[in-house]
């Protein structure tokens, strides 16, 4: 991994407003760009609005104006967008584009309640080559359940983006990922960032917003729990290096996922 400078966006959006949306997300994008960011993370279906079970009724395709439009921006602005939406067929989307480039996108895999009854889960947890880093997105309550974490790291994650739409206010927001978070870095020896979307969605739904950084020893870099914003911070590559290259130097950066005995594991 390269040094990366990341922003991450916490951001309002209104069901049935996906051209306010997009306005807004392009005006981020071009913030980011001009802050010479490398990469830009949006929050869970950011571009279409989250609701169950209405975000099922309005998609939209990595084919559709509002993405290729997206595309387009990532191309003149030479930076690396990872965005969600409702995609057509029923999922819960993100997808990462950079330089003009579809580096693929992720389709949430592990479903809430209320979603589980509207979309469908997806089947892969991919991780994506940008130009500066590896990433990967692990979507909102997904953030509690380890093994996805685990499993990017072992397939090369650098970076974990964990976008969420979560209605908890900022205090049990920052208390949850206080738990979490630093626990996803700590144990995988990734950097692991969180952004949420915040106010009113329109149909009734008021979600609780924040943004937050963690390094990959579980320390907390960087976060924002006042409402709409786009924090930015510095993730240092060599961090990672040292941790990672081979050899054992001292227990603050010990590797652990080099330590592994997967033969013992769920048997």
């Amino acid at each position: 991994m390269d040094d990366v400078r990341l922003s991450m966006v916490c951001m309002n959006s209104r069901i049935g407003k996906m051209g306010d949306n997009l306005k807004k997300t392009v005006s981020y994008i071009r913030k980011a760009a001009e802050s010479e960011s490398d990469i830009v993370c949006f929050p869970e279906m950011s571009l279409t609005g989250y609701a169950m079970p209405q975000s099922s009724y309005d998609t939209i395709s990595v084919t559709s104006p509002e993405i290729t439009g997206i595309l387009d921006l990532t191309g003149e602005c030479g930076i690396c967008v990872c965005i969600g939406f409702a995609e057509m067929g029923g999922f819960i989307t993100h997808a990462v584009m950079e330089n003009g480039r579809l580096l693929g996108k992720y389709r949430k895999t592990h479903l809430g309640e209320r979603e589980a009854a509207a979309m469908r889960p997806g089947n892969t947890l991919p991780v994506f080559r940008t130009s500066k880093a590896t990433i990967s997105v692990q979507t909102c309550w997904e953030s509690h359940f380890p093994e996805i974490s685990s499993t990017y790291a072992l397939k090369g994650a650098d970076i974990i983006l964990m976008p969420h739409a979560s209605g908890l206010g900022p205090d049990k927001r920052k208390s949850g990922w206080d738990r979490v978070l630093p626990a996803r870095a700590y144990d995988n020896t990734v950097y692991v960032a969180a952004c949420n979307l915040v106010g009113d969605n329109g149909n009734g739904t008021v979600f609780g917003g924040g943004v937050a950084f963690f390094d990959p020893r579980g320390r907390r870099m960087t976060e924002d729990y006042n409402g709409e914003c786009m924090l930015t911070a510095d993730l240092d590559g060599s961090v990672l290096e040292t941790i990672r290259s081979p050899g054992y130097r001292r227990m603050n950066e010990l590797y652990f996922l080099d330590k592994r005995r997967p033969e013992l594991y769920y048997h």
